[in-house]
Order: C-alpha cells, then structure tokens, then sequence
C-alpha cells in the first residue's frame, strides 16, 4: 500500500463526502494507529458531534506520534471548538506560528481553519490576508478561504463584497465537488440577503436544499440549511412550507434544531381531518372574510358566528378560502393545502400522460426511492397496483385518487420537493442505465422485497449515483456481487464499489450482499 498521506488526499479534497473512502482504509487498508485516530475523529465531526470529536482528539494527541497527523488533530480541534461556540486563540497562535514546518496538504487545511475562525470574531493583532499569502493554496481549499471572506464581510454589512465571495466560494465547491462547501455557500448567502432579496434568496436556498438531499444521505450538521428554507418560506407566506415542514419532521432532527421541529410541526398537514371544532379562532377568522360571502347562506354564517354550529365541515371552509399566511386558523390551513393538492394532481396526471411508458417507469421508482415517509404505499400490494397501472395513465390517476399522500405521490414524481428532488436526480443516475425492459425486471424484483431491504437498497442506489463520476485518488475493491449486478443491471463497477463502502457496520454491508443476490 502506498503511503497513508498519499491515499488520505480524497479526505483532504472531499472532507464528509470522502466517508466511503475512509471507511475502506479502515477496513481494507494498512492504516498507522494514528491515522485511524484522526479518520475516527472526522466520522464524529462530520456527524456533527463536535464535543465527542474534541474528546477523541485529546485522546490522540497522548499518544500521537507523526507530526502530520498532529497539526491535523490540531487544526481540527480549533475548528471543532469554533463550532461549539469557543474560540481557542492560543492554539490559533501556535498553528500560525507553525504553518511554515507544515507540509503542504496540511499546511492549506491549516490556513482554511485559521481564516474561519478569525471571521468568528476572534480577535487577533494580524488577520491572515487571503490575497497575499506566501503559502500557494489549492482549489478546494481556497473555496472555504473564500466562503470565510464572505462570512466576514456579510457580518460588516458589506453585502456585495460578501455576495461576490459567495459566488466564488460555490463555483470552486462545486467543480470539486466538496458538498459542504457548495451547501453552506449558498445557505449563507440566502439567509444573508433574505430581508433585502426575498425571492433571490428563496432560489438560493431551495437550491442549497436540492444539493443537500443530493450529496448527503442525512443532513447532519448541515440541518441549518432546511431551517433557512423554512424560515424563508414562512417570511413570504409561501404555502408550500407545509412540504417543507413535512421533510423537517421526517428527518433525524439534531438537538440544536429541535425548535424548529416544533415550529414546523405546526404546518404538517392533516388528510384524515373533514370537520373541524368551530372554535373562538376559527370564527374571528370567518367573521372577516365570510360578509361578502355568496357561497353560504346567511343563516350558515350566522349559526357559526353564533356558536351553534359546533363542528365545520371541511367543504364548508373551502367555500371561505382566502389569503394565506401563518396566523390563519389550521383548518383553513389544512383545507387551503388540500385544494392545491387536488388542482396540482390534475396538472401532473397531465403531463405524466404525454410521457413515454419507460419515463414514467423512471418517474415512479426514482421518487419512491427518494422520500423520507412512505408508508402509505410501502405495502407490496400497494406498491405493486400503483405499478401495474402505469401503462394506462388514467388507470394510474384513477388508483392515485384515492388518498391525498397518493396525490402527492403523483405531484412529486413530476415536480417533489428540493431535498426530495435532489434524491430523486441520483438515483435517476442509477435507473437511466438500464434498458426499458431490465428497468421492468428490476421494479419486479425490488416490489418483492421486504420494506427494510427496499430502504438499504434504495440507499445503495442514491449512493451510486453521488458517486458515479467522481475520481478518488484510490479505486476500491469489494465482494464479486458489486461486480455481477453492475454487470446485470448496466452500471459501472466503481460507483457500486463506493455506494457498498459508503456503509460502516460490516452487518450492514453483508446485508445488502444479500439483497443484491436476490436481484441477481
């Protein structure tokens, strides 16, 4: 095997997005003590446990031996501790000081830290100058240079200087790729320029959110960027937020965030409620948009406003609709998102309609693979029906009527969610590979699966496609199966090897050996 810093660039290059690699050297390479220590301290931070990641560093550092690893442990800890909000400016001295007895890899890493946490408010006599630097910085590294400018120049409100930065920060990002830095550079700049460009910072975040379902298979410490999207939705009264609200409360939510489980909880929809209590709320709100009304009799409003009527039927709030905003009743909430429901779905059956067979094949597995709840189509039978009546679209739409989650099963397979679109783009990746007819017998055979090996190998599927394209510095190796439903099912050999190293526990991995042979 090759030196350890050598194979460790793709660490260095990719950060979080480099996990599969890292979990191979682990398992299949000829790693020193020490760099096993430093890869175990990454897999806490990029999960976002910073405190345990701090606890581990300390513990490697006793017993450290090689100089790389150490000023990387180091480094690391500074910016672990940044992000639990302390600011280390001794250890800040001393890498400063030492940066010219670095190597070179270490030594950019080194520089991208010690910018960040300046750009934190740590207060210093002499700013590292990012333009005048005598250490040549490479590309992956100079767009986190570049993201920590903007970072610096949005909290002196110079807005276009930031804004300038941002968009240098998300194109170096973004050729590389290194996810976090193409999701935090367009999530920063959105929640910058939210109250001054509403609908700019709409798109930027609904994109940053698409990149994020896109490259991580869990948000992790990279949760804030659902958050700005919520917050955002909510500041221009968009009704879509219920979506949004949806995804939150589906996902492993980090303790930071649990607030805002608990605001967005508050705008996921209810299908199963018809009639609502007419409560004191509910009538204040009727009171002022129902005197104009021709669609109730006069008696009808009277009776609510009076409190005789105790429940409202659902049907009579449709006939009341107005504006929508976040002070508005949950019932008229609930009724506005199932009217739009109702009209999307006979927009999208539409246009399904004038797809070809083999894309709505497409359609129909990639977005079922990409969401978060599923259950109410998660059945085999359910799962089977819906796929069985594809081929005549107004079967399909007549069998998707029945449920408002079906409805928006049919909405999404046209235009989801951006974390949901993001999913579904990888796994598309994966399934375009196939033929018409290979792309039936895999349907076939992945229907008869139990739900819980759908999920692994739906997992394995939109690992593939995040990594199909993507040169390591190393190419990995596997069991033959990687290579045998590569080969039945058209994909490329690498991107299979890397989506079966993307998991950690060997249970895990032998799990999917065996899904994958019944595929086979």
């Amino acid at each position: 095997m090759k030196k350890p810093a050598q194979e460790m660039k793709a660490i260095f290059k990719y950060g979080a997005f480099s996990l599969p690699i890292v979990n191979f050297l682990v398992c299949e390479g000829n790693l020193s003590k020490d760099w096993k220590e430093f890869v175990c301290v990454l897999k806490y931070a990029w999960n976002g446990n910073f405190k345990r990641a701090i606890q581990r560093t300390d513990k490697a550092m006793k017993s450290c031996r090689l100089r790389t690893v150490k000023y990387l442990l180091l480094a690391n800890k500074l910016s672990f501790l940044k992000n639990t909000g302390q600011l280390d400016l001794e250890l800040y001295k001393y890498l400063k000081h030492n940066l010219s007895k670095m190597p070179r890899s270490v030594r950019d890493d080194v520089i991208s830290v010690l910018m960040s946490v300046e750009a934190s408010g740590l207060k210093v006599s002499r700013k590292i100058r990012l333009w005048k630097s005598r250490y040549k910085i490479d590309e992956e590294t100079l767009s986190f240079l570049y993201l920590a400018q903007a970072r610096r120049e949005a909290s002196r409100e110079n807005l276009s200087k930031a804004v300038h930065n941002y968009i240098q920060a998300y194109r170096m990002a973004k050729s590389n790729p290194h996810p976090t830095g193409v999701i935090a550079s367009l999530n920063d700049f959105a929640w910058d320029v939210k109250e001054r460009h509403p609908k700019i910072a709409h798109d930027l975040s609904q994109k940053a959110v698409f990149w994020l379902g896109y490259y991580k298979e869990a948000p992790g410490n990279l949760f804030g960027a659902l958050d700005t999207l919520f917050v955002i939705e909510k500041n221009i009264n968009s009704l879509f937020i219920y979506n949004t609200a949806r995804v939150i409360s589906s996902l492993p939510v980090p303790e930071h965030y649990v607030p805002l489980l608990k605001e967005a909880k508050k705008f996921v929809v209810d299908y199963t409620k018809s009639s609502y209590l007419n409560t004191a709320q509910l009538r204040n709100y009727i009171e002022k948009v129902a005197q104009n009304e021709k669609n109730l009799s006069p008696k009808g409003i009277s009776d609510i406003l009076k409190g005789k009527t105790k429940t409202i039927r659902g049907n009579t709030i449709r006939k009341i609709l107005t504006h929508v905003d976040e002070k508005i009743p949950f019932p008229i909430w609930n009724e506005r998102v199932k009217v739009d429901i109702e009209r999307r779905f006979n927009i999208f059956s539409e246009k399904l309609g004038k797809f070809s067979f083999h894309k709505r094949l497409l359609l129909f597995l990639s977005t079922y693979t990409a969401l978060v709840d599923r259950n109410y189509l998660s059945g085999e039978e359910k799962l089977e029906g819906a796929y069985k009546s594809l081929k005549d679209i107004e079967i399909f739409k007549n069998h998707m009527l029945k449920r408002y989650e079906t409805m928006e099963f049919v909405i999404s397979m046209v235009e989801a969610h951006p974390y949901i679109e993001g999913r579904k783009e990888i796994v598309k990746r994966a399934l375009e590979r196939m033929s018409e007819r290979k792309l039936e017998r895999f349907i076939q055979k992945y229907i008869e699966l139990k739900e819980g090996d759908r999920k692994l190998l739906d997992k394995f599927l939109r690992n593939y496609g995040r990594y199909d394209g993507v040169r390591f510095e190393i190419r990995l190796k596997g069991p033959d199966i990687m290579r045998e439903f590569a080969k039945k099912y058209s994909l490329k050999v690498q991107p299979s090897f890397i989506a079966f190293w993307c998991e950690e526990d060997g249970r895990v991995r032998r799990k999917l050996e065996r899904i994958l042979r019944a595929l086979v």
